[in-house]
């Protein structure tokens, strides 16, 4: 095993057993490095970092999936400058959110690719932030190894980590050289991550869990790293398995909607080449751990070598750099039943034939985990659910410039024992030795993979209708057969009560699916002054939620989504490139019933597809079909810029559809090779964040 830091790795010898490769949409490996190339690349970015920066200054990272992140984010590393890892928008009006970090991190430099260039300016269009930035394209910078790395102390700020969620206040974690190392260290140990190994990531690079599970990680153990980018996946999820197959992959990770989709869409007749037998470890993490699709995964690649304990379910965050804790390698994942009702009433009493909960693993060594009242802060009775709080040298330093919220979360001690723990809001109980998480005390929402707050889904909500009281809304999520649902409870305005709810409800699932990405679920019209409130004014969304599961809501109009997809969508009809705008609406139509499962009569064009009952996962999906179907490039926005099945066809077909016009996307980037130059990739990032929970 190599214990030594990203730093040192970069400078390592080229005969260094690591090697990284960038396999592109069509399965073909377009690139392969060893560490050599690699120190050659960072060491030519850190030279023009350290002209155009101070040390310790923060640098955005702006870049399409690839290898030129990996090099960009290394040179941070050698000449000690953070690095702040960010998505390119998928749409211009996601640029809110880049506007907030460029504005948080204080960064007056960006680096990105020169793919990216168009896509920039009209980016900087958006807000001063970006527009004041230094914008770098590091593809452009010859090769040049002479830089000599930095000596970090174990105590410096190695890069910022921002969370996902809510595009208005975004939160940098600040991460240490220490923390890092720490880490990756205790995953290696419980993982086996060593010399031997090798790790396929599709996972997105500029999240903490693809970054350093995916990349650094492999690094650190010296380790084979294989990528490929997100929606090379969720275009074709047997890519993953192939490429696990063909590279021998012994380790990898995923949320548990991807295990969905490599059951669902990889049909039978297409595994018979697959052999899983050497993937020893693969997490399953970055949204609740649905144990049905554990299983059913298990079970329909047992054929093809995966071995159900190879399964390894694991709990972590941002604010304790990554892990927290992890079920060991060879060890079979812990299922446990628990009581509802007494779940309900905050204590964990284990039944049969109860609410089945994964367990997360264990604590990683040397990692204090405390189950907590999160009122009195006093250690919860070992029978009670409590909030989680994590202990040990993983935790980070805190939010960079909030020292009133790195106060409230960071440091924080158990009363009548002391100690320094950080508050995760999770709710858990650790029983055996296990960890099982039940909860959240926040009302972060984690749908597909994604996290909302709903604050921004009640204002989107809000501006979509005007019989909708602002600031009288109340979102929060359902868990039902293991998968997240969005609920929105709100308010109509007095005089509004007797309108008809129908394009009221369309409006709120369409504004919400086009500025948010997200299916909202259910949508309860209540009362004016129904929804609950703190003494103080703070909506109560938890308390919203028992209300409305109790019966206690005074409810105007309901409305449900469509049906939960659990069909491959198999549209028939053959589309080319001059089809008729009515051959596209028939083959969306017919695209969009079998993905509901439902007759396509049932499907009305005028409707939202969010509103239909398609989630962000599936939108990517049909942009891929209809981009198979047409055998031309399809943005996966595009469900988003034309939400019903009329706009969309209306648009593919060449015809007006009202004013509207797509919105802007970033352009793909060519894709870096050892010699500067490269084909296009086919890619597409996927408008997924995630936090490793």
């Amino acid at each position: 095993k190599i214990a030594r830091s990203p730093c040192q790795v970069c400078a390592a010898d080229p005969q260094d057993p690591w090697r990284y490769c960038f396999v592109e949409s069509s399965g073909r490996e377009h690139l392969a490095w060893r560490a050599g190339d690699l120190a050659t690349r960072a060491g030519a970015i850190a030279k023009v970092l350290t002209r155009e920066t101070a040390p310790g200054a923060s640098v955005l990272l702006v870049y399409n999936p690839g290898p030129a992140f990996l090099a960009a984010f290394m040179a941070c590393l050698w000449c000690g400058r953070l690095a702040t890892p960010i998505n390119p928008p998928r749409r211009n009006r996601l640029t809110d959110r880049l506007n907030a970090v460029a504005r948080d991190s204080e960064a007056q430099v960006a680096l990105t690719h020169s793919e990216l260039g168009t896509a920039i300016d009209d980016w900087c269009k958006t807000g001063d932030s970006l527009s004041a930035l230094s914008w770098i394209a590091t593809d452009q910078i010859p090769p040049d190894p002479a830089l000599p790395p930095i000596i970090a102390h174990p105590e410096d700020l190695a890069f910022i980590q921002y969370t996902s969620g809510s595009t208005a206040q975004p939160k940098g974690v600040m991460v240490s050289h220490r923390n890092l190392v720490d880490d990756m260290a205790r995953m290696a140990e419980v993982w086996r991550i060593d010399q031997n190994s090798t790790l396929v990531s599709w996972l997105p690079a500029f999240h903490d869990l693809g970054l350093i599970f995916g990349l650094l990680q492999p690094l650190f153990s010296g380790a084979s790293c294989v990528q490929m980018a997100p929606n090379t996946f969720l275009q074709k999820p047997k890519r993953w398995l192939e490429v696990l197959t063909r590279y021998k992959g012994t380790h990898s990770a995923a949320p548990s909607f991807a295990y969905d989709l490599a059951v669902r869409r990889v049909k039978p007749e297409d595994r018979v080449d697959l052999d899983l037998s050497s993937v020893v470890m693969t997490m399953n993490a970055a949204e609740p751990i649905n144990p049905d699709v554990m299983e059913r995964f298990a079970a329909t690649y047992a054929d093809y070598g995966f071995r159900r304990d190879a399964f390894a379910p694991a709990y972590g965050l941002a604010e304790s750099t990554l892990a927290v804790t992890a079920n060991p390698v060879g060890q079979a994942p812990v299922l446990q039943t628990f009581c509802p009702d007494a779940l309900g009433e905050g204590r964990a009493v284990v039944a049969n034939g109860g609410r089945l909960i994964p367990g997360s693993g264990e604590a990683l060594p040397d990692v204090p985990l405390a189950i907590v009242d999160p009122d009195t802060c006093k250690r919860a009775a070992p029978d009670k659910v409590g909030e989680i709080w994590v202990g040990g040298p993983t935790i980070a330093r805190g939010y960079w410039r909030r020292p009133d919220e790195t106060a409230e979360t960071f440091g924080v001690a158990i009363d009548g024992e002391g100690g320094a723990y950080l508050r995760t809001g999770d709710l858990g109980i650790v029983h055996d030795g296990e960890l099982f998480v039940t909860g959240r005390i926040k009302d972060l929402i984690i749908f597909s993979g994604t996290n909302h707050y709903p604050q921004d889904i009640e204002r989107v909500a809000q501006n979509a209708h005007d019989a909708l009281r602002f600031d009288n809304g109340a979102a929060f999520s359902l868990t039902e057969n293991g998968e997240e649902r969005v609920v929105l409870v709100q308010e109509l305005e007095r005089t509004r009560r007797k309108d008809d709810p129908g394009p009221i409800f369309s409006a709120i699932s369409k504004a919400v699916w086009q500025d948010l990405s997200l299916q909202v679920s259910r949508i309860v019209l209540v009362d004016p002054g129904s929804v609950l409130r703190t003494s103080s004014g703070k909506i109560q969304r938890k308390a919203n939620m028992t209300a409305l599961l109790g019966g206690a809501l005074p409810i105007i109009a309901e409305w449900h989504s469509g049906p939960a997809p659990d069909a491959t969508p198999s549209a028939a009809e053959k589309l080319d490139d001059a089809s008729s705008v009515h051959a596209l609406r028939a083959y969306v139509r017919t695209w969009v019933a079998d993905r509901l499962d439902t007759d396509p009569k049932t499907i009305d064009p005028l409707k939202g597809f969010g509103e239909l009952g398609l989630d962000s996962i599936a939108s990517t999906e049909l942009a891929f079909s209809l981009g198979e179907a047409l055998n031309r490039s399809v943005p996966e926005t595009i469900a988003f810029d034309f939400p019903t099945i009329n706009e969309l066809a209306d648009h593919l077909a060449g015809e007006k559809a009202g004013d509207r016009r797509p919105m802007a996307s970033a352009p793909l980037p060519a894709v870096e090779t050892t010699a500067g130059g490269g084909d296009d990739v086919e890619e597409l990032l996927a408008a997924i964040e995630r936090d490793a929970r």
